[in-house]
């Protein structure tokens, strides 16, 4: 069929009024106006008297769709409404050539003058996983991005600014052309306040399912909860399901009833946590210390919950999740945790390896009840955060275990700002399509292909290598952090993989606490400083192989190539040398800390001059928000260091 040529765009009929059809279409005419080189044509309409791509929605299962192009037509049929909006991004993927990341990656196909699609038929994949969603978490670079959010009540640092609608639009765009059909908007998303439930109304408006953080079952956290106490002159009340059972009771109910005017969308998160990240006992201390009775606590939380949302909806059919984030797997292990039937229990990787602890492989499975798991590309601290840093064979591991152990009715994967680490989200993607025969490096290639093209061979030789640079800090570092951090590690034996990477946020902590005994937390400084500097040696070595490939690209590869690829082998490399020689200050004095000093000041001023090409055109601002790692903050601890020291 003629979709355009120099006189003609086809129309877009619309055979639905549903919201999330709308948009998807409005995503649709967009890409065609593009191709063609017009702001204009394209028109979405009811209905045609010409040739036509036609949108409808009929009863062929649900999230599925059908593409029948012929001579005269473009017919796309979703199951349902989801099913529609992966058929029509599907059709600008396959057909017109649109990459699903290419909001946040910038890479374009050709502009053409006249395009005619091919008459066939694409059908839409077996889904393999009922929920596939992405976790917005740690959100630094998204929320300050674009002005004007608002603002949160909240006393947390890094989460006072709510992100704008229309950049979670973009990111939605983003998971939805990847068939995801589950977001966890934002690390807080207190619906309380209109500039948080804006989150949540972008999110639905888009015809994707909707939950909560782990850490706001019923979608309030502490701060929510002490907040609703204190605006109703309550303050001094503890926030407690122990001391305090029928002001929280009272508090879910609220929240609740304003979570259900989205129905049958939302996910709910059933749970009791204590402030921020923490279990439950951390911030209530009338919590007993006896494991048994811990449990039978948040049980009792649970079982009230859900029989809160029940009388909220007005039905007990609808979808909730108990996550078994640190402490919970221990008390669901050993049976103290009781977990409605038609609740999905949630098991965790441990995110400072991206691998399975001993409680995913302890804990039994019951055939009445669906599990899942959320995993991390992005793991704020010890984790990647501001490029890519989870290998692809780690993930294809990762996701054939939890095939095996039966837990892929749900996956929620944290993504934190998604485009630093857009290759992770996507190879998740391609991962939950057919997880027990996932191939990471073949999917990369696949992703890679439409952006180098012909030197895709080079491009996959250097990811391998990029891939293996990072410092693997060995199982005792990681079985340390977990026994401190209620995580159960689990010993692997050999694998093709670094087990626990130092990552940018390993390095950030390494770096950071380098000087403060009391915090560092590195049981072998020596030997750590020597892995990561070994890792950075590995990183110059590659960016000098990568400077001698850029002559061979050009257009969006190039581009794509400086931004992400090279950049994040500069960044690496850099930050190496600054935890080093972080590191290596507290060893000397007078000159000789100087020069380090300002051997340190340098390879961060580098990042911050070579991430300028991600902040570019549309991207100005990108890194306005960046402090969960803070390169200008580091710059100025050194610069207060050695100032303090030259006025003793």
């Amino acid at each position: 069929m003629l979709l355009f040529n120099r006189t003609f765009t086809a129309p877009i009929v619309l055979k639905s009024d549903d919201s999330a059809i709308e948009l998807a279409a409005r995503d649709l005419q967009r890409d065609l106006r593009y191709l063609r080189d017009q702001e204009n044509g394209f028109d979405i309409v009811r209905s045609s008297s010409v040739s036509a791509v036609t949108v409808s929605i009929d009863s062929i299962g649900e999230e599925s769709y059908r593409i029948d192009i012929t001579d005269s037509s473009v017919n796309i049929v979703g199951g349902d409404a989801l099913g529609a909006v992966f058929g029509i991004y599907a059709f600008s993927k396959e057909i017109l050539g649109f990459s699903p990341m290419y909001r946040l990656t910038d890479v374009l196909p050709e502009k053409q003058m006249e395009l005619v699609a091919p008459a066939r038929v694409i059908i839409s994949p077996e889904r393999k996983v009922k929920f596939r969603g992405w976790f917005l978490n740690d959100e630094d670079l998204l929320t300050d991005f674009k002005e004007g959010g608002g603002k949160r009540r909240i006393d947390y640092p890094f989460y006072e600014n709510v992100m704008r609608p229309d950049v979670l639009d973009m990111i939605l765009e983003c998971a939805l052309r990847l068939e995801n059909n589950l977001i966890i908007p934002s690390s807080f998303v207190n619906i309380d306040n209109p500039a948080e439930e804006k989150l949540v109304e972008t999110v639905c408006r888009r015809g994707l399912y909707v939950s909560q953080h782990h850490v706001e079952p019923m979608g309030v956290s502490y701060f929510g909860a002490d907040n609703y106490i204190k605006e109703r002159g309550a303050e001094g009340e503890a926030v407690s399901f122990i001391q305090n059972r029928p002001r929280m009771v009272e508090i879910w109910r609220y929240y609740a009833k304003k979570w259900a005017k989205y129905g049958d969308r939302v996910v709910w998160q059933l749970g009791l946590r204590g402030k921020a990240d923490q279990a439950v006992w951390k911030s209530d201390s009338s919590v007993p210390a006896n494991a048994k009775t811990r449990g039978d606590i948040i049980s009792d939380a649970i079982a009230t919950e859900h029989e809160i949302v029940c009388k909220a909806l007005g039905t007990d059919r609808f979808y909730s999740t108990v996550t078994l984030w640190m402490e919970g797997a221990e008390l669901y292990g050993k049976g103290y945790l009781k977990v409605p039937k038609d609740s999905i229990v949630i098991f965790s990787d441990i995110g400072f390896n991206q691998m399975f602890g001993e409680d995913f492989y302890a804990v039994p499975r019951f055939p009445d009840q669906k599990y899942g798991i959320y995993y991390h590309v992005g793991f704020w601290g010890e984790g990647p955060h501001l490029c890519e840093g989870t290998q692809p064979d780690k993930i294809e591991f990762c996701y054939k275990e939890a095939a095996k152990q039966n837990s892929l009715y749900y996956s929620i994967l944290n993504v934190s700002n998604v485009r630093p680490l857009h290759l992770g989200a996507e190879l998740v993607s391609h991962a939950l399509e057919d997880p027990e025969s996932f191939d990471g490096y073949a999917a990369l290639e696949k992703i890679l292909t439409p952006i180098f093209k012909k030197k895709t061979p080079e491009a996959m030789d250097i990811y391998r290598e990029y891939f293996r640079a990072f410092a693997d800090l060995g199982s005792e570092h990681c079985m340390e952090r977990c026994n401190k951090t209620n995580f159960y590690y689990k010993k692997y034996g050999n694998i093709a993989f670094q087990e626990v990477c130092a990552n940018d946020g390993a390095i950030h902590e390494f770096g950071q606490t380098a000087f403060d005994v009391n915090k560092n937390r590195w049981i072998d400084q020596a030997r750590a400083a020597r892995l990561i500097g070994e890792a950075g040696e590995r990183f110059c070595a590659l960016v000098k192989k990568m400077e001698a490939f850029e002559p061979e690209l050009s257009g969006d590869a190039l581009e794509y190539f400086r931004k992400f690829t090279k950049f994040g082998a500069i960044y690496m490399m850099e930050l190496s040398a600054w935890a080093v020689s972080k590191y290596e200050m507290q060893f000397v004095t007078g000159e000789e800390k100087r020069l380090l000093a300002d051997r340190a000041i340098a390879s961060l001023e580098r990042i911050l001059e070579e991430r300028k090409i991600l902040e570019a055109g549309k991207w100005e601002g990108w890194h306005r928000g960046e402090r969960k790692i803070g390169i200008k903050k580091f710059i100025k601890t050194i610069n207060d260091m050695m100032a303090e020291e030259n006025s003793l």
